[in-house]
């Protein structure tokens, strides 16, 4: 037995932090957009920012509360680590779902 039971899960850590850091990226696009641009965040545009990043929901919360830098600190890095925890999380079950309906198939071959 040349393979490695180390190497076995090299592929589904790969995509968890691919899918960590596009969660991240996606979280921290919307929050630098947020701040420096809060008027474009009308109706439309909030939903689709839920839509994509749905810890996105606490920026509202934290527009009607004071401004206070370790408020505003702490609730961005919530959004930004809650949106990428949860798009490797979505990947982790679709790489669950992928291995089982592939794996079934490939058995009954």
């Amino acid at each position: 037995m040349s393979s490695d039971p180390g190497r076995k899960h090299d592929l589904f850590l790969k995509l968890l932090v691919l899918a960590f850091l596009v969660g991240f990226l996606v979280a921290v696009a919307l929050c630098v957009l947020w701040r420096y641009h809060p008027e474009s965040f009308a109706a439309q545009m909030r939903v689709g920012a839920i839509a994509i990043c749905p810890p996105f929901l606490l920026a509202g919360i934290m527009e009607a509360t004071s401004d206070a830098a370790l408020a505003l600190i702490i609730t961005i890095g919530t959004i930004i680590f809650a949106n990428g925890f949860l798009y490797a999380g979505l990947a982790s079950f679709v790489y669950f779902l992928a291995t089982v309906f592939l794996g079934r198939r490939r058995g009954a071959r």
